[in-house]
């Protein structure tokens, strides 16, 4: 794979993680039959670039942040449902779980107090 330059949100972890947890969605949303699940993830990343070009404890940025949290958080919901009623390999649902709860922590933990 060719070197790319880093994308200017890279250094934050919390992008890194929805990014991250792209491939074992995808492969998860085609085996559900919901590709809602990539364009939810792709809303949050747009969100989670949104609340970091606003400034520092502005609303804007909160109000970003909270979406973008929100978009994991729904995702999570249904890679929970889909681990829970087996209709998926258990191993891809174990996978899409980590990735998500990852995400989930790193983009909660840039909600205001």
């Amino acid at each position: 794979m060719p070197h790319r330059p880093p994308h200017p949100l890279d250094h934050h972890p919390s992008f890194r993680a929805v990014i991250a947890a792209a491939p074992p969605l995808a492969e998860l949303a085609s085996k559900l039959g919901a590709p809602e699940l990539v364009g939810t993830l792709a809303l949050a990343c747009s969100d989670l670039a949104d609340g970091f070009a606003a400034p520092p404890d502005s609303r804007r940025r909160a109000s970003s942040h909270r979406r973008a949290w929100a978009a994991v958080r729904d995702v999570d919901r249904i890679v929970s449902a889909a681990r829970r009623s087996a209709r998926v390999p258990a191993a891809l649902a174990k996978r899409a779980q980590r990735a998500i709860d990852r995400a989930d922590v790193l983009v909660g933990a840039l909600l205001p107090g």
